[in-house]
């Protein structure tokens, strides 16, 4: 999956890729690893992943959804950008609901 987005409150923009797109070394990208999954992210996404990570690893799946682990498979990942970090403008192999 790789998701291209724009954070409005950071002003910048962002991309975050995983499968085979995460082995694809990107110029202002590095790799997020957690839970023996990784995933690359532009530089300020990754930061924004590895703080919630670290010290709030809980998304909702939906709006109104009940909070779940976050976690670095695509479906987990997907939720906290469209809920939590917003502004996803673009989905290339969006996983299936």
């Amino acid at each position: 999956m790789q998701v291209t987005g724009f954070d409005d409150r950071l002003g910048i923009g962002y991309v975050l890729s995983t499968g085979a797109h995460a082995d694809e070394d990107v110029p202002g990208s590095r790799v997020v690893a957690h839970g023996g999954r990784t995933v690359r992210a532009t530089e300020g996404l990754a930061a924004m992943l590895e703080d919630a990570l670290a010290y709030r690893p809980t998304t909702r799946l939906g709006w109104g959804g009940p909070e779940v682990p976050l976690t670095l498979e695509d479906t987990t990942l997907l939720a906290w950008l469209r809920h939590d970090v917003g502004g996803v403008v673009a989905v290339a192999g969006e996983p299936a609901a």
